[in-house]
């Protein structure tokens, strides 16, 4: 009788391990998804990582002494202001033509394209020497049109911008946009030029919405296949660490998304999704949903991830290894799910003792449950 009442309590569900799962329906995965174990999740994680690192690589070029980049190069659409001190008839504002030329009084047209601004400046002092005895030359930027990055996502002022100077770095161009709002992800995703995202022109100083740029159809999707994960305390540095230096190149496009949610199943006290801030772990998505039940396999705890694709990969941590003896924890993505497996016998146990207690309030008598 005792069995059976057992066997007919509804008030908690198992939930088998990744391991018993396999073995009870073979090799296929659950729900017929294409999951795959730890090397596959490992191998995700140091995907990304050298992504980064070969951007550096490639553009470590463009950080010049004292790790600042290099001077700003004019290019099409940008707008020159000459002035030619003593002599306001022949100063003027020349744009940059499509050939990368500028017309100018007495000088006539002239390349500027790929030059930077201390190089025009000599070489127009020069040209109007032939007219002007030692004449004193000054040549600034009036409008930056040829070089700019977008910044879209949770920013306070989304928008374009410009690339004020070779190798501008990436934390300068956060912070003009204001920084990240309160909901933004820690990790920013670059698409760099090279992918083919569509920036429309537009003046430097009219931040655009959001909504006016788009991406091609590879770099969409939740983890942005195509952009270049970095991690925003990584930019800052900390006691330990040095600032991280991305220097940027006209057409990159910086997205900063929402942070996301996580969820968490199986033997926890509260499971359901939550909101995953910048150092959510899977320890840390484990209390926020109120700790382990009775009848939790601490030993065999699962992270699930989406790798994209319809790819998932997961991996399985001891949290007692991890909260006892400091083994290492898995930081969290959005959209991950933590999987709190049952442990058998914690699980029967609890449940012949839930039985036994529900048999007592018959009695009028409560008996508190481990």
């Amino acid at each position: 009788m005792l069995i059976l009442l057992v066997l007919g309590s509804g008030c908690m569900r198992y939930t088998p391990s990744r391991q018993e799962l396999q073995e009870r329906y073979g090799a296929a995965s659950e729900g017929g998804a294409d999951i795959g174990g730890e090397a596959e999740f490992n191998s995700y994680e140091k995907m990304l990582k050298a992504r980064l690192q070969n951007l550096l690589a490639d553009r470590a070029h463009l950080l010049g002494p004292g790790q600042r980049g290099g001077a700003y190069t004019v290019g099409p659409g940008d707008i020159l202001h000459v002035t030619v001190f003593g002599f306001e008839d022949i100063s003027a504002d020349a744009e940059v033509s499509a050939s990368g030329k500028v017309s100018l009084p007495l000088v006539g047209e002239y390349l500027v394209s790929g030059r930077d601004l201390s190089t025009i400046q000599q070489e127009l002092t020069q040209r109007f020497s032939r007219y002007i005895r030692t004449p004193n030359v000054q040549v600034g930027m009036k409008n930056y049109q040829a070089s700019h990055v977008s910044v879209i996502g949770e920013v306070v002022k989304p928008g374009i911008y410009p690339l004020k100077r070779q190798g501008q770095l990436l934390t300068e161009l956060l912070s003009e946009a204001g920084g990240k709002t309160q909901i933004a992800s820690n990790r920013i995703i670059l698409l760099p030029a090279q992918y083919g995202v569509d920036v429309p022109s537009v003046s430097s100083t009219q931040p655009i919405e959001p909504a006016t740029l788009t991406m091609t159809s590879s770099e969409t999707g939740p983890n942005h296949a195509m952009g270049i994960e970095i991690d925003l305390d990584d930019l800052l540095g900390h006691v330990n660490q040095q600032p991280l230096l991305v220097p940027l190149v006209p057409g990159d496009m910086i997205i900063v998304p929402e942070a996301g949610m996580y969820e968490v199943d199986g033997e926890v006290e509260k499971p359901g999704s939550y909101k995953l801030t910048s150092r959510t772990s899977a320890m840390g998505a484990v209390a926020a949903a109120g700790g382990f039940s009775y009848a939790a396999n601490v030993n065999q705890v699962e992270v699930v991830r989406d790798m994209g694709g319809g790819k998932k990969a997961l991996v399985t941590l001891d949290l007692e290894e991890v909260g006892l003896r400091g083994a290492q924890d898995v930081r969290l993505r959005n959209g991950d799910l933590v999987r709190v497996s049952s442990e058998p016998g914690r699980f029967f146990k609890r449940q012949i003792v839930a039985t036994l207690n529900s048999i007592f309030n018959g009695f009028g008598v409560t008996r508190r449950m481990p």
